[in-house]
This record gives structure tokens, C-alpha cells and sequence, in this order.
């Protein structure tokens, strides 16, 4: 397995968790977790993903849209917020 840096199929999301302040870090395969869609005429990726941080038992939701080039279209989550979703390690 390639370590984070290295690893053309990852993608980095980090969010903050609203209700305890947590900033959760997680890998995106994106080989296997994007899928292909189209919005308004537009070829994009759709990541839904849940997440579970260690602090609370909040589950935090995320649904993004991204360009085929995968940055950041637009995106929400619920339960809290966005920090980075990228390549950067």
C-alpha cells in the first residue's frame, strides 16, 4: 500500500465534527468511493461518505460534487463542516 503522498487514488477529507469541535481525517479511494453523474450538462463525481469521529458519538454526513479534474464543486455537510477535501497530505 502507498503511503499518503504517494498515492494517486487518494483523495484527503477533513471535517469538523459541530458538536465537539473534532477535526476528523480520512482517506477517499477514489477508484472505488466517487461516482459518476451528471449535473446541469456537467460530468462530475458524487462522494457521499459518513464519518464517526472519537470525541461524541455524532455522525457526520458529506456529499460533494467534483469536476473531473476532482477539485471541489460544491459540497455540504451535515453535522459539520468542511476543512479540506484534496491530494495534499
Amino acid at each position: 500500500m502507498s503511503g499518503e503522498s504517494g498515492d494517486a487514488a487518494a483523495l484527503w477529507l477533513e471535517v469538523r465534527c459541530e458538536r465537539c469541535r473534532e477535526i476528523i481525517r480520512t482517506r477517499v479511494d477514489t477508484r472505488y468511493e466517487l461516482r459518476q453523474d451528471v449535473e446541469n450538462g456537467q460530468e462530475v463525481r458524487v462522494l457521499d461518505k459518513d464519518l464517526l469521529g472519537t470525541r461524541c458519538f455524532a455522525l457526520l454526513h458529506v456529499h460533494a460534487l467534483l469536476a473531473p479534474d476532482l477539485s471541489v464543486l460544491s459540497h455540504q455537510v451535515t453535522g459539520g463542516e468542511l476543512v479540506s477535501l484534496g491530494r495534499g497530505s
